[in-house]
């Protein structure tokens, strides 16, 4: 690799300014604490040690399965992630590795939830962090693995301590680390340049600019910004990115401390701006039948002006065949709100985590997985992979130039004031995430803002009360 300082890094460094201190080091979690004392600790890893050595004397093979959402080999991150698969099955024999990982985030969600319920926890596996999954933490789900990292300590050494900050539940009583980040990212938009060129339009930035390049766009044939609605993550990607761009975190925090409705006049009102755009044709049409892998086909086939999308998403446009056309600019921002310009959506990715404690039988197999999968060689080969393209949780000794798509992005990134998670990632409220997602994208089947924002509230008030 050429020893350049990379932008991708640069924004990494960006990244810890913003995300505030990681998580502490070594304490064990109260819920393995108060089940385990130390001398039946150190009995489970001899006995885990001892399983592990007898099944492969034995010519058995410990299973172990990992679920992410990196199943699509269209994607750039995942065909790396699909091809690290293969190659830990060749070079580890005694380990049966079943990848279960499922692209669309729901389906994804409901089979981590069936397998904890059934009592058979997948064992390593991707979850967001934050208060949302604080049950699943408190309730012993996830792994304590700050043992793990006090033991080998050059396993993480190169990772940017701020994104941890998600799995950090000190707040809440419970000590401890749950989980090693996958990459820090920012929701931003693509253009396709050659639209706007040929219809002598510059490029706009701002969400009235694009209210008004919106009818000539849509009268030359074109989606002014498509929007993938079949994935409902889409939807509470874009509310929490427009929140940000007209109150800031402030509204964030408002709700999630309750001293703001979700039918308030501040969530309703962006509800409903989502909604006008939608009925102006903004976001084109049958959205409910095509997702976020839509919303590029659509950039590279030149049916689409824009996508909002994220900085995941760059090494994969790196490949289309007119990626030259494309430009990456922040996500759109209001004339009438210059001080929130900079605030983005944005932060650490999920988590790899596990679920398997010491003394299982399939611990020590589980602990191989989860290092490969979060090693600084897999990050060193997913970033050859991607040419250097995106954003990384670790820092690299040896850079690659960056490409132009991720050099514009961090132009825009590099810029944030503040950034945070989706929304409904900061209520301890497990529910809400699917309930604020679900419940927006029905903007696309016709349902109105107020309706929407009131079922939202119905079910936090439904919440509240059983609580």
């Amino acid at each position: 690799m050429r020893k350049k300082i990379m932008s991708a890094v640069l924004a990494s460094a960006m990244a810890v300014s913003l995300l505030g201190g990681c998580s502490g080091g070594g304490a064990q979690s109260s819920s393995q604490a108060a089940d385990q004392p130390e001398s039946s600790q150190a009995a489970g890893d001899a006995g885990s040690e001892a399983a592990s050595q007898a099944a492969a004397e034995g010519g058995e093979k410990v299973k172990v399965r990992i679920l992410t959402r990196y199943s699509n080999p269209d994607s750039v991150r995942e065909r790396y992630f699909m091809d690290m698969v293969a190659k830990f099955q060749e070079e580890n024999p005694d380990i049966e590795l079943e990848d279960v990982s499922i692209s669309d985030e729901n389906s994804r969600d409901t089979l981590f939830k069936t397998s904890v319920a059934s009592g058979d926890p997948i064992e390593v596996f991707n979850f967001l962090g934050y208060a949302a999954n604080l049950d699943y933490v408190s309730n012993g789900v996830v792994t304590d693995i700050s043992s793990l990292i006090e033991e080998d300590p050059a396993w993480t050494e190169k990772y940017i301590d701020a994104l941890f900050a998600p799995v950090d539940y000190s707040a809440y009583g419970v000590e401890g680390t749950y989980g090693l980040p996958t990459a820090p990212y920012g929701v931003c938009c693509f253009y396709n340049k050659t639209i706007f060129d040929e219809l002598n339009m510059e490029l706009p930035e701002t969400w009235e600019a694009i209210e008004t390049a919106a009818p000539k766009l849509i009268e030359a044939g074109y989606t002014p910004m498509a929007f993938g609605a079949k994935d409902n993550y889409r939807a509470g990607h874009f509310l929490t990115a427009l929140s940000m761009k007209y109150y800031g975190d402030q509204l964030k925090n408002d709700l999630i401390a309750g001293d703001k409705a979700w039918n308030g006049a501040e969530t309703l009102g962006l509800i409903e701006k989502m909604q006008a755009w939608q009925e102006a044709g903004i976001f084109g049409d049958n959205n409910l039948a095509y997702d976020a892998n839509g919303e590029l086909a659509k950039l590279e086939n030149k049916e689409a002006a824009i996508i909002f999308s994220g900085s995941w998403n760059i090494a994969t446009i790196n490949e289309f065949a007119n990626a030259g056309d494309i430009v990456c600019k922040g996500f759109p921002y209001f004339e009438e709100k210059p001080e929130f310009k900079d605030e983005w959506m944005g932060g650490p990715d999920d988590f790899m985590a596990i679920s398997s404690k010491p003394g299982d039988p399939d611990y020590d197999a589980t602990v191989r997985v989860l290092k490969y999968f979060t090693s600084q060689e897999y990050y060193e080969g997913m970033y050859e992979a991607q040419s250097g393209a995106g954003t990384y949780p670790v820092k690299f000794d040896e850079t690659i130039e960056a490409d132009a798509l991720t050099t514009q992005f961090n132009e825009y990134y590099n810029k944030a004031t503040n950034m945070i998670g989706e929304i409904e990632q900061f209520s301890p409220m497990t529910s809400l995430m699917d309930v604020v997602r679900t419940e927006v994208t029905t903007i696309f089947s016709g349902d109105k803002g107020q309706a929407i924002a009131d079922r939202i509230q119905g079910e936090v008030d439904a919440y509240g009360a059983g609580s």
